[in-house]
Parts: C-alpha cells; structure tokens; sequence
C-alpha cells in the first residue's frame, strides 16, 4: 500500500519523489491542509473507502497513512478494494 501511496503523492499531489518516505512526516513532504483534502479524495474515490481529513492529518508518517489506507481497503472485505 506505501508503494500506491507514494505513486498518488508524487503523481497527483506533485510531491518530489525523493521526500517521500516511509518515515518522512506530513510536514516533510509538503501536505499542507489543503494537500491533504485533495489526498483524502483521491483515496476516497480510487479505493471506495472512507478515510477522513482528520486521520491523515494525525496520521505520524507515510507509513502510518499507508496502514490507515491497508486496515480501510481490507474492512472493505472481498470484492472491495485491494
């Protein structure tokens, strides 16, 4: 899930590759509160999850919002997103 995190944030959200790592926090990366809403709909609308604005700004690090993406795409059970 890091790997398809990394690919929305650097495509979409035009983070610099090299910024983007597991350990790297919000501020690191440059999501500032705007970023973040747009992430959040893109993670909304790709996967068909609920993630929330206020999650991902919580969120410690890369990885943490790559879990938070992980523990939503597998309640979303079989069928749901992957």
């Amino acid at each position: 899930m890091y790997e398809e995190l990394k690919g929305i944030l650097v495509d979409d959200l035009q983070v610099r590759a090299e910024d983007v790592t597991p350990t790297a926090s919000r501020a690191e990366v440059g999501l500032d509160s705007l970023a973040v809403l747009e992430l959040v709909a893109l993670l909304n609308g790709r996967y068909g999850i609920e993630v929330h604005d206020y999650e991902v700004l919580a969120a410690g690090t890369v990885a943490d919002v790559a879990d938070l993406m992980a523990e939503r795409c597998a309640a979303a059970g079989p069928g749901g997103p992957s």
